[in-house]
């Protein structure tokens, strides 16, 4: 009996001890679980007041924290949270490829874990930066995609106004103004939020202003003015809608004082809407350029000044033509040579942005390309009994293949190789030689020395080497490449000259594989160059057909014709560069009858 009871206080021994371990294992994981949150809460509450301070720096330090913690606890719902951190802050320091590399991993998780209204955020702050960096047409498709995900569900509905006002901006850029009001009647008609509704209306009536239908702009501006709700609006919007009042009601030549310009200038000083009162600066510019051109001079200096100290370099080159326009001639020389290496250091800036996005986006869409291989992967496995039967087959094929490959991709490899050594070299022309022959221009005229001869030919040799350096800048390649092939037509277009295509998007250039459209680009680009400096022609059409698998361009002008002697190097290097490619190009050229040139390869 003894040994019953001791067997049977034992068991109920080992039961308690076990319930109170089980107990204190439990209290530990609580408190552990609530530490995590606590301590992820605290340095995200951190990292939001350090941003506001505008501590960036600091603020992604916390970031960086919220990473770690994501990182030892391996979640990813805490992963996406820092990543998008990460991507705001950057984003506010400006470093717009990290911001858009983080935004997009984040976005990646939220679309694993199905939080659709995170992955409509995220779609908006990609598509936003896309738009920013005049990536256009491929923020319009961000755009529209985040709006798949969200359902048509009213908790969707702040974030899919902010979609549409994205899409509103990217149509007004591109000066479709008719479709950009009505993406701003779409987001009008899903909002009760005042303040947003007039911002928009604002949106709409700037757009009518693009139209120069002024009639129907001042209608907009005259019914928020006479709103009740007006005065209650923030100064920001409020100050903006008074300028463009009066502005509209100077384009329409009806009677509208100073003092209605000035009010909306008190406004703006006061809340430190810079930006804002750069605009007002142009306002008053314009409005006093026929009544006071000393005071319309005034606002334009303002404006400059103001422009310069923001680092708001657009707005400094706008600023710089109306002083030209106003200025006494003995000014207009160092002013016309202040915009220019202005307007080249904005070119350089937004070439070197769009390159650093352009690899982000790259490498994003090929990584997306790689998981989706994996997952077909996944699939032929499970019929991999069926393909040994053809495996001798294959491996024949395969051995073919490979050689094709190994022969195409040494080609492939020899054309990028080249495309480097030109990007090398012209990098090295524009950064040493350029910068020397500016440096001894600068010093040449601080001596103040009497033979203005060598500064004219410093600065023609300057000339030169920037534009050899343009010539041989890098090709953005892929999925945007129509765009950047319109924009060499653009640059090429001059008062005295103008280049057409036509055909262009039936081809589908950007399908095409990297080392043929570098080839491409430099064909049309020394053509253009040739035109330039020989041809002396007002116009100039490319024209573009795709003929089965062959992509045939068309050059001609109607210049005075070249002597194929003069330019006898570049018609060699067009031959070499086309049959790089397997492809072929024919000249023909008569005096005083133009120029043309034909050229085919496979698509």
């Amino acid at each position: 009996m003894k040994k019953k009871s001791v067997d049977l206080l034992s068991r109920f021994s080992v039961v308690l001890f076990l319930s109170v371990f089980a107990l204190i294992i439990s209290n530990c994981k609580k408190e552990y679980v609530k530490n995590k949150e606590n301590n992820f809460s605290k340095y995200d509450l951190l990292s939001r007041k350090l941003s506001k301070e505008g501590k960036i720096d600091s603020a992604l330090f916390y970031a960086n924290k919220l990473v770690n913690i994501a990182f030892y606890e391996n979640d990813s719902s805490l992963f996406s949270k820092a990543y998008f951190k990460k991507g705001l802050y950057y984003r506010k320091k400006k470093i717009i490829d990290s911001a858009y590399f983080y935004y997009q991993k984040s976005n990646e998780i939220n679309i694993k874990l199905k939080d659709s209204i995170k992955v409509v955020r995220r779609y908006f702050n990609i598509a936003s930066i896309e738009s920013e960096n005049e990536f256009y047409l491929k923020s319009d498709s961000t755009a529209i995609e985040g709006l798949r995900y969200s359902m048509n569900k009213s908790r969707f509905n702040s974030v899919i106004c902010s979609i549409y006002n994205c899409l509103g901006i990217n149509s007004n850029r591109q000066k479709k103004y008719n479709e950009a009001i009505e993406w701003y009647e779409k987001a009008i008609k899903l909002t009760t939020n005042k303040e947003k509704i007039y911002r928009y209306k604002n949106n709409i009536a700037n757009n009518y202003l693009g139209l120069k239908e002024y009639d129907s702009a001042i209608v907009i501006y005259k019914k928020i003015m006479e709103s009740s709700y007006f005065d209650k609006l923030e100064l920001k919007l409020k100050s903006t809608i008074i300028g463009n009042y009066a502005f509209n009601k100077f384009l329409l030549k009806k009677n509208v004082e100073e003092e209605e310009f000035l009010k909306s200038q008190e406004l703006k000083i006061k809340i430190k809407d810079f930006d804002g009162l750069i605009t007002n600066y142009s306002y008053l510019s314009d409005f006093n350029k026929k009544k006071n051109r000393s005071q319309s001079l005034h606002y334009a200096y303002e404006m400059r000044r103001l422009a310069k100290k923001h680092q708001i370099p657009n707005e400094r080159v706008s600023a710089l033509d109306r002083i030209i326009d106003l200025e006494e001639d003995s000014k207009l020389r160092k002013l016309v040579k202040e915009r220019q290496l202005l307007k080249d250091s904005i070119v350089e800036a937004r070439r070197i942005s769009q390159s650093k996005l352009v690899k982000v986006i790259y490498n994003n869409e090929e990584l997306e390309k790689q998981n989706l291989k994996v997952q077909i992967d996944v699939e032929k496995q499970k019929s991999q009994k069926q393909l040994i039967l053809f495996l001798g087959i294959t491996s024949i094929l395969g051995f073919i293949s490979y050689v094709f490959y190994k022969r195409n991709k040494t080609k492939r490899e020899k054309i990028i190789e080249v495309y480097k050594t030109e990007t090398r070299l012209a990098k090295k022309i524009h950064d040493e030689l350029a910068n020397d022959m500016y440096l001894a221009m600068n010093k040449l005229q601080k001596e103040e020395r009497d033979d203005i001869s060598i500064l004219y030919d410093l600065e023609k040799i300057y000339s030169l080497t920037r534009n050899i350096s343009h010539e041989n800048s890098p090709v953005v390649t892929g999925e945007l490449f129509e765009d950047f092939l319109k924009q060499l037509f653009i640059d090429f277009t001059t008062d005295t000259c103008k280049v057409m295509n036509k055909g262009l998007s039936d081809v589908n250039v950007n399908d095409l594989r990297k080392e043929k459209q570098i080839v491409l680009y430099r064909l049309l680009q020394e053509l253009l160059v040739n035109m330039t400096k020989h041809s002396q022609a007002s116009l100039a059409v490319i024209s573009f057909s795709l003929q089965k698998d062959t992509v045939q361009v068309q050059y001609k002008d109607n210049g005075i014709g070249t002597n194929t002697v003069t330019i006898k190097n570049g018609l060699k290097n067009m031959e070499t560069r086309i049959k790089s490619i397997g492809g072929t190009i024919i000249f023909e050229s008569e005096n005083e009858k133009g120029f043309k040139s034909k050229f085919q390869f496979k698509k």
